[in-house]
């Protein structure tokens, strides 16, 4: 099965100035990552003990979840759950109609981004609006952001 990602990638690999750009970008990244790595003695220890805190936090993701949202309400915030990405657009429009939106200000999100929101409440009316300028001219290039993704 072809995904639109598996289809531009190899597009982009084919095309040997870009790949050559990617591969030495992403050596350059590495270089440096290795060289702080290496002015740290614990770095492997810390390593070690960031990929248990991500372990246990995963396991126990809906018990830190639920005590989030518990915490948010107590303090008079109103949660939502959605089980899926047409779930929390329907969510969100369902929110800015009640209130009579048809302008909406927002910074970046990768969750807007995965579940499409921008686009779906723009077929319905809301006028959406990033806040980030490089995110704006992608949106108004109607284009999908573009990221090298990596650990900092």
């Amino acid at each position: 099965m072809s995904t639109i990602h598996s289809k531009r990638a190899a597009r982009f690999v084919a095309d040997a100035e870009k790949t050559s750009w990617h591969d030495a970008t992403f050596w350059s990244v590495r270089e440096k990552r290795d060289k702080m790595a290496q002015q740290l003695p614990e770095w492997e220890d810390l390593r070690e003990h960031a990929s248990q805190i991500k372990k246990h936090t995963i396991t126990h993701l809906a018990d830190y979840l639920e005590q989030f949202s518990n915490s948010l309400e107590s303090r008079g915030v109103k949660v939502h759950w959605a089980k899926d990405a047409a779930e929390f657009n329907e969510t969100v429009l369902s929110i800015l109609q009640s209130h009579n939106v048809t302008k909406m200000v927002k910074s970046k999100s990768m969750l807007t981004e995965e579940c499409e929101m921008n686009p779906y409440l723009e077929q319905h009316g809301i006028d959406v609006v990033e806040t980030d300028l490089g995110e704006r001219i992608i949106q108004l290039l109607h284009q999908k952001p573009s990221h090298i993704v990596m650990p900092a």
